[in-house]
C-alpha cells in the first residue's frame, strides 16, 4: 500500500436499539453506580461495512446488581474498505478513523439509553462522555483477546475431535 492512505469515507447504515433493560426496584444514588461498557467490532471486506455493538451496564457498586444496561449498534459502510488492507493482510486505517467512528457509535448508545430510560427513576443517570480513543483501544483489546480464545477453543476441538461411539452390528 502506498504511504499515503485513502481517506476513510463512511456512512451511518444502520442505526439499532438491540435491547434495553430497567431495574427499578434497586434504589441507587449517583455516588454508588458504576458504569461498564462493551463492545463487539466486526466488518465485511466484501459488502465494505464496520459495525460496533457496545453495551453499557450500570450497576450499584455494593451488591453489583445491574440496575439498567443497554446495547446499540451502528453500522458503517466504508467506502472501498478492501483499500485499507496492507500487503500483510491487515488493516491500516487514517490515524485516529476508527476511534471517530466508535465516538460516533458511542454517541448513539448514549442517546437510545437516555431515550429508553427517560420514564423511569433512572432518568438522570446520564452516561458520561468518554475519551473514545482510550476506551475505543481498552475495548477492542478485550475484543482481539476474546475473538483469540474463541478461536484457540475451536482449534481445540477440531485437533481434538470427540469419538462417537460406535456400535459394531453383530450377526
Amino acid at each position: 500500500m502506498d504511504d499515503k492512505l485513502p481517506v476513510l469515507g463512511f456512512q451511518i447504515i444502520r442505526i439499532l436499539d438491540c435491547g434495553f433493560f430497567v431495574e427499578e426496584s434497586i434504589k441507587v444514588d449517583f455516588e454508588n453506580a458504576q458504569i461498564g461498557y462493551a463492545m463487539n467490532f466486526s466488518f465485511s471486506i466484501e459488502d465494505s461495512w464496520i459495525e460496533f455493538l457496545i453495551r453499557v451496564d450500570l450497576k450499584e457498586k455494593i451488591s453489583n446488581a445491574t440496575f439498567l444496561s443497554g446495547t446499540v449498534l451502528t453500522k458503517f459502510g466504508i467506502n472501498n474498505l478492501a483499500n485499507f488492507l496492507n500487503e500483510d493482510n491487515k488493516f491500516d486505517f487514517p490515524s485516529g478513523s476508527l476511534e471517530v467512528l466508535f465516538g460516533i457509535a458511542f454517541g448513539h448508545l448514549r442517546a437510545i439509553v437516555a431515550k429508553n430510560s427517560a420514564g423511569s427513576r433512572f432518568r438522570d443517570f446520564i452516561i458520561p462522555p468518554i475519551n473514545q480513543v482510550a476506551l475505543f483501544n481498552e475495548l477492542l483489546e478485550a475484543n482481539i483477546e476474546r475473538m483469540k480464545q474463541a478461536n484457540t477453543s475451536v482449534n481445540q476441538e477440531i485437533k481434538e475431535p470427540k469419538q462417537k461411539n460406535k456400535k459394531k452390528k453383530q450377526n
